[in-house]
């Protein structure tokens, strides 16, 4: 407890009570009051201290971040150069701002692949293309033949099957004949001449069924064969295909390396534009078409710029990149504390130094799912109109992010919060010139004013101003 003015009020002159006592009189019905200005008190040690209520409000909530501007990822153009070739001239800066179709980069493929040599290649692509599917053809017609061989030895094996089983009957018949007609002669019932006619009958059906079984024995050994040839038929399709695919793939690629040359302004001869290319156009016309420019595809802001005049650039090579940024993203860190009360489609509000005065709007698109080792900190993803293109990409903005407000909270005066270290506290007033000190819980902080959720109630009174050095004499 904390109390001031009453040890030093005794050694005080009878003129300077009487000073004191009216001060304390004057106090004492300000506090009686119902205005809601703030209550305030001298002490005698001339110690000024204004106290005012924790009073019960609809507090609107907001939080505040610190954040990034990005550009957007479908808006954001890299440039590359569509052949070998040697930079010009840039004909653009960093910022500046460009239309859609604008020459960007002067360049000359003259020590490089000029569009003639483009063509000429993609004639022997296209010869290449021809031949792999020739080859192709071919190879699928070999092995459907091979399939249809091979359809045909199992047909042949299960014909000679049958007529191997008819033999072997006709085998056991004339084998069972033959036995019976020599019995028969043995016993003076038949005829030599019968049992040798039966002789012949078994010897033929003898000779047949070993003939059957050679012929099916050899059809059976070409299956494997045929089988064999198919499966080497099957690679050679596999590698005709994929010869089809690379020769399809690069025919496919210089044909759009050359189409990309006509579309960011290569100067190609009419008679160039074929691919029947003759001798008597391989003059200047390698020169004439050396020469052309790199074009921005979109309306926006070139960002990058890669390349000097005289510098070698490659097929491919990043030359720039253009950005559209009528719509940017911002990238802001939320403590997780914070991330708890935000989700996706929470409007935002977004300030910058950069440009002051000027406020922008947007919604929460994304909220990460990691949390950072070194700032505790999660990634929240914002969406905002910047319609002027006012906001650059890497601009460092403020995010203030509007949550529903919160009925019925206690709250007090920003500037009554006393922190030391980790703890907050308040000085409250018990009575005239008796104070306090309290810790308290904080909530959610709206412009000037914070909200209490633990350690103070609604209708006690809190020093405003005075309360360091109040903190300082306890």
């Amino acid at each position: 407890m904390l109390e001031i003015g009453r040890k030093d009020s005794a050694r005080l002159h009878p003129p300077m009570k009487r000073i004191l006592l009216a001060v304390t009189l004057l106090a004492t019905g300000c506090s009686h009051n119902n205005s809601p200005t703030p209550e305030k008190s001298e002490t005698p040690s001339s110690l000024r201290v204004v106290t005012e209520e924790a009073r019960r409000e609809n507090l609107a909530r907001q939080i505040q971040l610190s954040g990034q501007v990005q550009a957007t990822e479908d808006k954001t153009v890299v440039l590359t150069a569509p052949l070998d070739g040697v930079a010009v001239r840039p004909l653009v800066k960093v910022g500046s701002l460009v239309v859609r179709d604008q020459p960007l980069v002067e360049m000359n493929s003259v020590y490089g692949m000029t569009s003639l040599q483009i063509l000429e290649k993609l004639e022997t692509e296209q010869d290449q293309v021809v031949d792999a599917r020739s080859k192709l053809s071919q190879a699928l017609t070999n092995q459907t033949e091979a399939q249809k061989a091979l359809g045909q030895a199992h047909s042949q094996v299960s014909s000679l099957t049958s007529d191997l089983r008819q033999a072997e009957a006709d085998l056991n018949f004339a084998e069972s004949d033959l036995k019976r007609k020599t019995e028969l002669q043995q016993a003076g019932i038949s005829s030599k001449v019968e049992v040798e006619e039966a002789r012949t009958r078994f010897q033929k059906a003898t000779a047949l069924t070993q003939a059957s079984r050679q012929e099916l024995d050899i059809a059976k050994r070409q299956i494997p064969l045929f089988e064999k040839n198919i499966g080497q038929y099957q690679q050679a399709v596999d590698l005709a295909e994929q010869a089809v695919q690379v020769t399809d793939s690069n025919f496919e690629r210089n044909k759009a390396v050359y189409s990309q040359a006509a579309l960011v302004g290569t100067e190609i001869p009419p008679e160039l534009t074929s691919l029947a290319l003759s001798t008597r156009h391989r003059g200047t016309s390698a020169a004439q078409a050396s020469s052309f420019y790199v074009r921005s595809p979109i309306t926006g802001v070139v960002t990058k710029l890669n390349v000097t005049s005289g510098q070698r650039v490659g097929s491919g090579a990043e030359i720039g990149q253009v950005v559209e940024l009528s719509q940017v993203y911002v990238d802001a860190n939320a403590f997780e504390g914070d991330v708890s009360r935000l989700k996706e489609g929470d409007k935002i509000e977004v300030t910058s130094t950069s440009v002051p005065g000027q406020k922008f709007y947007g919604r929460i698109r994304y909220i990460g799912q990691q949390v950072s080792p070194q700032t505790r900190t999660i990634q929240v993803r914002s969406q905002i109109d910047n319609p002027k293109g006012t906001l650059r990409p890497d601009t460092f903005v403020d995010v203030s992010v509007q949550l529903p407000a919160r009925g019925d909270a206690v709250v007090i005066p920003e500037k009554a919060l006393l922190t030391l270290g980790n703890e907050e506290y308040v000085m409250i007033e018990d009575a005239p010139n008796k104070y306090h000190k309290q810790a308290v819980v904080i909530g959610t902080r709206s412009q000037d004013k914070i909200e209490i959720i633990k350690g103070l109630k609604a209708g006690q009174k809190v020093v405003t101003e005075g309360n360091l050095l109040l903190e300082s004499r306890e």
